[in-house]
């Protein structure tokens, strides 16, 4: 070893990425979630726009039980759920009400950056990556429509000073809607049409460089995303729709000393669709009424909003806002 070598050993860094003084001092911020219910910092989203213009061009299918977006020759281009054209100004209403409670919260909301081309589905920004501790995982869609909001997302990254630690390649597919870091020591991922094995294989690499363990829970062939049938509501309460998981999983956020909180089966299907802003308090769909009842008996804080609209695209609250950074909870 040379001279100046031996001395330079002294400045050699001795802390893994992820730590906070390092984020701190040379990214300016704390990037990432060790959890998913300590106090929401910030957030990527997308206001609704032009593109919903696009999209309402779209025709009902009675078969898909949806409208189809096609092209001239036929392929699907996108889709919505509901029946009727999309009413833009109520959609925009409603994402505005949305980010103003996330901004009276303390919630830094950065907007996704813009481009010419038109991506109808980029409203559900959660499933643009997956937060770990440290920072972003780039996701791969599984659908070619939404292939363009990857570009989208590294710039936006990049513009916030976020680090990208990985991203999803080869045949893996993995949507963040269908990721939730539960603690410093493990994930959760749903496996469906839109999170394949190879995208699991990768996602379950990168978390063990961090010493994390990926439990993953098969979806039924309705759901696309975990985060229609699961949310994580304070630290040691779930919100759970009981008949679209499985009896195992439930038992082992049990074992955890989770309680189970049902969603009713009454209210509409994006009920479990919520996002916890901080521990024991959730930004909520104010359709959901009996289930708000049952989270407020529970002692869960309860901020309910208008999201009818939003929900005709085929997502909810939790899909609309990928959460950047959460303050850290003593494990």
């Amino acid at each position: 070893m040379s001279v100046l070598h031996k001395y330079l050993d002294e400045n050699m860094v001795r802390k893994p990425f992820e730590d906070a003084s390092l984020l701190e001092k040379y990214w300016g911020s704390d990037w990432g979630n060790s959890n998913a219910v300590g106090k929401v910092r910030k957030v990527f989203v997308h206001r609704p726009g032009d593109e919903i213009n696009e999209l309402n061009k779209a025709k009902f299918e009675p078969e898909a039980h949806a409208r189809i977006l096609r092209d001239k020759s036929g392929g699907i281009v996108s889709y919505c759920l509901s029946k009727d054209p999309l009413d833009l100004a109520k959609m925009q209403e409603q994402h505005d009400t949305m980010t103003s409670v996330l901004k009276k919260e303390g919630v830094e909301v950065i907007p996704m950056v813009e481009d010419d081309e038109p991506l109808t589905n980029n409203l559900f920004a959660r499933d643009v990556g997956m937060v770990i501790p440290g920072g972003l995982v780039m996701a791969r869609f599984a659908l070619k429509f939404r292939v363009g909001e990857t570009k989208r997302t590294l710039l936006t990254a990049a513009k916030a000073g976020m680090p990208v630690l990985a991203s999803i390649q080869g045949s893996g597919f993995f949507e963040g809607g269908s990721f939730m870091v539960l603690d410093s020591k493990t994930a959760i991922c749903g496996r469906s049409i839109r999170v394949n094995q190879a995208g699991i294989d990768q996602m379950r690499a990168i978390l063990s460089w961090q010493g994390m363990e990926l439990i993953v829970v098969d979806l039924p062939s309705s759901m696309i995303h975990l985060d229609e049938v699961f949310n994580m509501v304070d630290v040691d309460k779930a919100l759970v729709d009981p008949t679209n998981l499985p009896h195992w999983f439930l038992q082992e956020l049990q074992g955890r000393g989770i309680k189970l909180i049902y969603t009713d089966p009454l209210d509409p299907p994006m009920t479990t669709n919520c996002l916890c802003l901080a521990p024991g308090k959730v930004l909520f769909t104010s359709l959901g009424v009996r289930t708000i009842d049952a989270l407020e008996k529970a002692g869960v804080e309860v901020i309910a909003i208008p999201v009818d609209e939003l929900n005709k695209m085929g997502g909810g609250i939790h899909c609309s806002s990928l959460v950047l950074q959460r303050d850290k909870l003593d494990d």
